[in-house]
């Protein structure tokens, strides 16, 4: 039996994960795939170094416990914009929450981390999901924030007000829609045109899966 610990309050909790990121292994193999993690990794410990703590890694993903909801956005961005300037990454998301938790040694578990978890399960490439404490955080430093009212969130029994933090502006923000990566078009570029929209590809083999299959590639974030 585990020994009766205590909850402490005013805790915020992040999730960052990459992008599609079992297509990103399907396309482009498992070697590839280890090196994208080992970036994510480094880029996520640079961040929050004076700004809280890696709690764990899990896959392609991290847990985080931030020293408080402005320096959870600030970890998010910055991990961010270092995987913006290397190159063949994809685009993180992420979701924060604040509140109480419990700790089991190094780990961290309770309503809130599960919230934190299931926030960056609804976030597209390039944003962040957030509860009211980062939303704060984020409109105070200047951040384009969206409130996106109540939302039923998977294993939560009433609905949670959620925001939306952009980490990376639409213009700014391509992606390829079959692995995920983060493309700066070129000349050199693969390209098609599809129901009149223009989309890019980081190569010619996920131009053509995804033209095979088009269906197939919908906006997602795993």
């Amino acid at each position: 039996m585990f020994a009766p610990v205590a909850s402490d309050p005013d805790r915020t909790i992040v999730f960052l994960d990459l992008t599609r990121f079992t297509a990103l292994t399907d396309a482009h193999g498992d070697d590839a795939a280890a090196a994208v993690v080992d970036r994510f990794v480094d880029a996520v410990t640079a961040a929050v170094a004076g700004r809280g703590r890696l709690v764990k890694t899990l896959g392609d993903g991290v847990l985080l416990e931030a020293r408080d909801a402005a320096a959870a956005i600030e970890v998010a961005d910055d991990v961010s914009h270092r995987l913006h300037d290397a190159e063949a990454m994809p685009e993180v998301t992420g979701g924060i929450a604040t509140g109480p938790v419990i700790d089991r040694g190094d780990d961290v578990l309770g309503a809130v981390v599960n919230l934190a978890a299931r926030l960056s399960d609804l976030a597209p490439p390039g944003e962040l999901r957030v509860t009211e404490h980062a939303a704060r955080a984020a409109a105070d430093a200047g951040w384009q924030v969206e409130p996106l009212g109540a939302t039923e969130i998977r294993g939560f029994h009433d609905s949670v007000a959620v925001f939306r933090v952009l980490l990376c502006h639409p213009e700014d923000c391509v992606t390829d829609a079959v692995c995920g990566m983060r493309i700066t078009p070129g000349p050199g570029t693969p390209t098609s045109t599809v129901a009149g929209v223009s989309m890019s590809f980081c190569s010619a083999t996920c131009q053509v899966r995804f033209l095979s299959a088009p269906d197939r590639y919908q906006p997602s974030t795993t």
